[in-house]
């Protein structure tokens, strides 16, 4: 079987060189690449949090709410470069009150989790809203998906333009 060997006439290799060495070189690149990934998530943190405020509210007590604390903590993150590159919502478990760190997972569990209240020899069950982030998110996953991948679309048709 013969090679097939294509040859682009050297001023078009350098100009697609160019495009991207001016692309690649990127802290502008990359910021403007990682708002529209953010703004592309932007619904569905905005559908996670609104649906953790929604959950009933517990007892009064002193300090900062659960339910708004964890709404804080829901964020998108971009990462663009590494073994985990991608773009994700996340609700972080740092910074919660009252040292529960794991509030967001466990609010979102099937199952309750256990503490104590008043003293150390009475237990309870608590139950979040199973589902807050996972059953909210999983409708807006296509949109959201499609909303990224026309990002990704338009940083390759611009390169392509440039060359």
């Amino acid at each position: 079987m013969d090679a097939v060997e294509i040859k682009p006439d050297p001023a078009s290799f350098r100009r697609v060189a160019a495009a991207l060495d001016d692309e690649a070189d990127g802290r502008e690149w990359r910021r403007e690449l990682a708002a529209e990934l953010h703004t592309a998530l932007a619904p569905g943190v905005d559908a996670a949090r609104a649906a953790v405020l929604a959950m009933p509210g517990g007892l009064p007590h002193a300090g900062e709410p659960l339910r708004q604390a964890v709404a804080a903590a829901v964020t998108s993150e971009i990462r663009l470069s590494g073994a985990s590159a991608g773009a994700r919502i996340r609700a972080r478990k740092r910074g919660m009150p009252r040292g529960f760190t794991n509030a967001p997972k466990r609010l979102n569990a099937r199952r309750g989790w256990r503490h104590p209240v008043f003293s150390p020899d009475v237990w309870v069950t608590q139950r979040g809203e199973p589902g807050w982030f996972d059953d909210t998110l999983r409708p807006l996953r296509p949109a959201m998906r499609a909303a990224a991948e026309r990002a990704l679309q338009s940083r390759a048709q611009r390169i392509a333009r440039r060359s």
